[in-house]
């Protein structure tokens, strides 16, 4: 049977627990964790990394899965997703956000998420843009039906108030925000965007 020691070091190492959840595991004390960690020179994690590890140890949510065998229609969407992230996403921070009124790209996006790149269905948010003369929960529904998103995982919607000017480009279904929290996630994503952008 392994000493404390090794259990600490395997508890970080294999199962990717945190300090504190190997404190509470093994009933001892942070400093003797932190010791055996750094007699064995175990390197400390990143705070993205720490927080991604934490989301699947403690609050089981299950990381992504990229699909590696893609046949001529799956390629040709990867490249699709990949440029419209190159577009239209947001390429800091820690989560793949996509913002637009357009259901058919909205859409596409989503199916490249899924197909593409394996993500969890109940990790995915949504957040609603709209004006105060439009009807929230009518527009809700409509990009419920797009998404098949479930209404749970929509975020307090965001109401804009109209200032002066025109707004014949402003959407009568609003806007929403797809949104991802997965630094690593995005990170592959931002890389695929590189690659490509030198291949094409």
């Amino acid at each position: 049977m392994p000493n404390v020691q090794q259990q600490i070091v395997n508890a970080y190492v294999r199962q990717k627990l945190s300090v504190r959840q190997i404190v509470d595991k093994l009933a001892i004390s942070q400093s003797k964790v932190r010791y055996a960690l750094d007699k064995f020179h175990v390197k400390k994690r990143s705070i993205s990394d720490a927080i991604r590890f934490l989301n699947i140890t403690k609050f089981d949510k299950k990381e992504f899965n990229v699909s590696k065998r893609l046949n001529i229609k799956d390629e040709i969407l990867k490249v699709a997703g990949i440029m419209l992230y190159w577009g239209e996403g947001t390429k800091k921070g820690g989560t793949v956000t996509l913002s637009n009124s357009d259901p058919h790209l909205i859409r596409l996006f989503l199916k490249f998420l899924r197909k593409i790149c394996g993500i969890q269905e109940k990790r995915l948010r949504v957040l609603l843009h709209y004006y105060s003369d439009q009807n929230e929960k009518l527009i809700k529904k409509y990009w419920q039906s797009i998404t098949n998103i479930p209404e749970s995982q929509f975020c307090k919607s965001f109401l804009h108030h109209r200032t002066s000017g025109s707004y014949k480009n402003i959407s009568k279904l609003g806007t929403i925000s797809l949104r991802y929290s997965d630094k690593k996630l995005l990170n592959t994503i931002i890389y695929w965007i590189e690659v490509y952008s030198k291949k094409l």
